[in-house]
């Protein structure tokens, strides 16, 4: 239950901070006209359907925390897939003082899977490669294909991870190092 929570509460932060951001710029008057305005305002709606989405994982605690997750296969394309990820998070780019790029060898990059569970994937890959990333200026988001496979690389030029830690970098909760965490904040999820 516990990692449930930790894990959920992750996965709210990514969309929050883009609620927060766009909000922040209607509050500022930091938009050129009522298009981009209102673009702003789709932004914060479409996050806020994401937060509604994982506030409902809290309450079927069974179907998520079970091994057994039925997937929603689809066709994606994840050119505009990552593109659009990309435009929804310029405000934390921009606090971060960061641009992101994404580089992909054709205009169309069809791939099968869950819509909703690669989009927490990639955001999570997002806000981290932003977070510690910092420092390099750029996020690169680049898409490759070889012999029927797509690769997806977020590439951030921040302070390398020490090659000693890069085994563990997938283990639920795995930090770096304790300065990181108290730094950056986050579950290491």
């Amino acid at each position: 239950r516990n990692d449930l929570i930790t894990g959920v509460s992750h996965d709210l932060r990514t969309p929050l901070t883009s609620v927060l951001g766009f909000l922040g710029y209607i509050e500022q008057d930091r938009y050129r006209d009522e298009l981009e305005l209102r673009q702003y305002v789709s932004i914060a709606y479409e996050k806020s359907l994401v937060l509604e989405k994982l506030i409902d994982d809290l309450f079927d605690y069974t179907r998520v925390t079970s091994s057994d997750i039925p997937l929603k296969l689809e066709q994606i394309d994840l050119v505009p897939f990552l593109q659009q990820l990309a435009d929804e998070s310029v405000p934390a780019l921009e606090a971060a003082g960061m641009i992101c790029r994404v580089h992909a060898p054709s205009a169309t990059i069809i791939v099968e899977g869950d819509g909703e569970l690669m989009l927490r994937l990639f955001e999570n890959l997002m806000t981290n490669a932003i977070r510690y990333g910092r420092d390099g200026r750029y996020l690169d988001i680049e898409l490759t294909e070889e012999r029927g496979l797509t690769s997806v690389i977020f590439r951030n030029y921040g302070e390398p991870i020490p090659v000693s830690h890069l085994p563990h970098l997938f283990e639920r909760f795995y930090r770096v190092e304790a300065s990181r965490s108290k730094k950056t904040g986050g579950s290491g999820l």
